[in-house]
């Protein structure tokens, strides 16, 4: 997959009750970083993304993404411990950047 991609990750809940934010943009992102953002969200469906999840307890993880893919958008909640495998790589990745 080629293109813009823009993911946006706010990330709530743990232990401390932090917070993050990123916001990350393939054109914006060195070469090598880039390319792994856009595989990492063309390896996911978005339809995992448009659900919104609530989580049982303070103290788990809540995430609240934003992905942009050229023109398409998508945008939703997952919570632990109910977030899909295939969505937790591109969670590890911009935690990174946090």
């Amino acid at each position: 997959m080629t293109g813009r991609v823009r993911v946006e990750m706010r990330r709530s809940g743990g232990f401390t009750g932090r917070t993050a934010h990123v916001v990350l943009e393939s054109a914006r992102l060195p070469p090598a970083e880039a390319a792994e953002l856009v595989r990492l969200v063309s390896a996911i469906d978005p339809g995992i993304v448009t659900s919104t999840a609530t989580s049982a307890g303070a103290d788990l993880m809540r995430y609240d993404l934003i992905i942009e893919r050229g023109a398409q958008r998508w945008q939703g909640t997952v919570s632990d411990p109910a977030i899909p495998p295939q969505l937790r790589p591109l969670l590890q990745f911009l935690s990174r950047y946090t």
